[in-house]
């Protein structure tokens, strides 16, 4: 998988998880903000690897809602991020996963994402669709 910065192609960018941020605020990662209930400590107890300096943004819209929904009371917001972006090794789909210093909120598409809409099973299958679809777009 490739390390490069940016896309070529111009894409949109969403990231969900922590709710209450408006446009033109600065989603800054967890080892900034010092926030401790994060999906990057969930990956990281579940074994997994993920940077607690980075924010992670996706093209896919669907898998920031899911994300959104995976955190207590989550939001889904549409980004421009700022830095270098840079492909995330942990994700199996190419062009979907990214990580980049911070990003601004260009808008709140969705402030709440209720997970228990639908139960957690439901969300991580939704999750694996979406990420599939966003790779193959």
């Amino acid at each position: 998988m490739s390390t490069s910065s940016r896309p070529s192609v111009p894409a949109r960018y969403f990231h969900g998880g922590v709710p209450g941020l408006r446009r033109g605020d600065l989603l800054l990662p967890p080892a900034v903000t010092g926030t401790a209930r994060t999906l990057t400590a969930d990956v990281l107890d579940m074994g997994g690897a993920a940077r607690r300096d980075r924010v992670y943004v996706t093209t896919g819209r669907e898998v920031a809602r899911v994300y959104a929904a995976l955190f207590p009371d989550g939001a889904f917001y549409e980004v421009e991020p700022l830095g270098e972006l840079v492909a995330d090794p942990e994700c199996a789909v190419a062009g979907v996963s990214w990580e980049c210093l911070a990003a601004w909120v260009v808008r709140v598409v969705d402030p709440v994402v209720l997970a228990r809409a639908r139960p957690l099973e439901a969300w991580l299958r939704k999750l694996d669709r979406a990420t599939d679809e966003a790779g193959a777009a």
